[in-house]
């Protein structure tokens, strides 16, 4: 199956408007027509099921013949130009696009649709305006400010553009996904500062975003920059108050080129059955591991490999907790012993995760 994605510059400033593309299609129905027919509406509803769920062939075979019966059946135009776009038919998608808001260009999401793809083909002031449409459809939704935000930037409308943002991350003051969308436009638009401080307050709010910028190819042209490189290779995350936390020292010093103690961990975790996050964050300083709970593998002042756990409070009953890091240390002794023994062959799989972090 072809899908046709925008250009990274398009996907990394309209995020917000295209995961709109995929919203339900009883509230799409609702926003432009009131009830259905009980056949046409269960038809539109599977049809959107199958885009959402990036089965584009599947969801023409439905929309084909409700749009014989229907031929200005805009919402089935809508959904049939996404499903034509996501196979790469860029022509009959925009076609289908531009039919479906003549015959109702009270559809929001039309226009963030129509506002992607003038991104993508770096019509701004199309997308501008596009945008400002969508605006005026739905006054309160939270995504008006990111989106018409990143345009300004892009044409150069700086002070505009951060007044936008600003009100953005206002209303959404918690969110550290918001903060990284508005890092991305920033970093994106060539603004490294600004990029760089929003990105280090989406990481204050969530350690993921650190893990996710590492290999986000919209933070590329940062890879030079000392206060980038500073933010992904500084672990600030502290446990929250009243959250679990365990430490044990070993002998065996953490080191990510050699990746014994890190081994030991990953070996531990897989032989015990305990999931955890294949996404392992390895930098020379220091690695985590992410599951139920949090393991960070680092060294002592003196040398001595270091590994540090923790897990929310409601996460286990205390006996649970004990039962857990009791577990998790001896399986790591055992494992450094046993690698340390002459001619020992390694009986695990390759479980040393690579590096996650090209850059350091």
């Amino acid at each position: 199956m072809k899908k046709h994605t925008l250009s990274p510059l398009a996907a990394a400033l309209a995020t917000a408007a295209l995961a709109l593309i995929a919203a339900p299609a009883a509230a799409a129905q609702q926003r432009s027509g009131g009830e259905q027919p009980p056949d046409r509406a269960a038809a539109l509803a599977k049809a959107q099921e199958l885009v959402d769920a990036e089965r584009p062939e599947e969801a023409l075979e439905l929309l084909e013949p409700a749009l014989r019966r229907r031929p200005d059946d805009s919402q089935a135009l809508l959904l049939r130009s996404t499903a034509r776009f996501m196979l790469g038919e860029m022509e009959g998608g925009r076609e289908d696009l531009d039919r479906s808001l003549q015959l109702d260009p009270n559809q929001r999401r039309a226009w963030l649709n129509r506002a992607a793809l003038d991104l993508a083909g770096r019509d701004y002031a199309a997308a501008l305006e596009a945008f400002r449409r969508a605006e005026a459809l739905d006054p309160r939704a939270p995504d008006n400010d990111l989106n018409i935000g990143a345009v300004l930037l892009l044409q150069g409308e700086l002070r505009q553009a951060s007044e936008r943002f600003a009100e953005y991350l206002d209303a959404n003051p918690r969110s550290a996904e918001a903060f990284y969308l508005v890092a991305t436009n920033y970093a994106v638009a060539g603004y490294e500062a600004l990029a760089i401080e929003h990105l280090r307050r989406a990481v204050d709010l969530d350690e993921l975003a650190r893990l996710r910028a590492r290999t986000d190819p919209n933070f590329a042209d940062l890879e030079g920059n000392p206060r980038f490189t500073s933010l992904l290779n500084v672990d600030t995350y502290r446990p929250p108050e009243g959250a679990y936390t365990a430490s044990q020292t070993f002998n065996v010093p953490y080191d990510p080129e050699a990746g014994a103690l890190l081994d030991a961990v990953v070996y531990t975790l897989q032989l015990a059955g305990r999931p955890f996050d294949p996404r392992v964050e390895v930098t020379d300083a220091w690695a985590v591991v992410r599951g139920d709970l949090r393991v960070k593998i680092s060294n002592t002042l003196g040398s001595r490999g270091l590994v540090q756990v923790s897990a929310p409070a409601e996460a286990f009953t205390p006996a649970e907790w004990r039962a857990r890091t009791e577990e998790l240390f001896r399986g790591i002794q055992i494992r450094l012993v046993t690698r340390q023994r002459p001619g020992a062959a390694d009986s695990g799989a390759s479980l040393r995760p690579a590096r996650t972090d090209p850059r350091t």
